[in-house]
């Protein structure tokens, strides 16, 4: 059998090809959710000690969100329910064109070192979640 610490050790091709496995996994595949289906729109604004940002999440009950800080990342979850038309007995609906989003959903944004995770602030008022990310102090 095969030292694969080793053989890494005494071919450097092998250690840069795991290092790119380890990188693309630490950035990409470990966000992999299949239940996530869909990434809500962001704005992002500096001001002169925070970061302001805005999600998009109209007809979204605040209860379902999920917001969570840590360092370097910042994580949004959520459900949208299909908005549908009110039915009348007996009506049949047929949908003619579905453009608007629904389900679960998960946005990761990443964050500088500098946000004081101990300060955050969300507001959710009109379909718009507002996200206050203070900066530390430059000592």
């Amino acid at each position: 059998m095969i030292d694969a610490a080793r053989r890494e050790e005494s071919d450097p091709s092998i250690s840069s090809i795991g290092a790119v496995i380890r990188y693309t996994w630490h950035e990409h595949f470990q966000e992999f959710c299949p239940e996530d289906t869909w990434s809500p729109a962001i704005n992002m604004y500096r001001l002169h000690r925070r970061l302001e940002m805005c999600v998009d999440l109209a007809g979204v009950e605040p209860q379902s969100l999920d917001v969570r800080v840590e360092p370097g990342r910042l994580t949004i979850r959520g459900v949208r329910v299909a908005p549908e038309p009110p039915l009348r007995a007996g009506e049949e609906m047929h949908i003619v064109v579905m453009e608007i989003d629904h389900g679960p959903f998960r946005r990761n944004v990443l964050l500088p070192e500098q946000v004081d995770l101990t300060r955050v602030r969300t507001q959710y008022s009109k379909g718009i979640l507002w996200i206050s990310l203070p900066l530390l102090e430059q000592g």
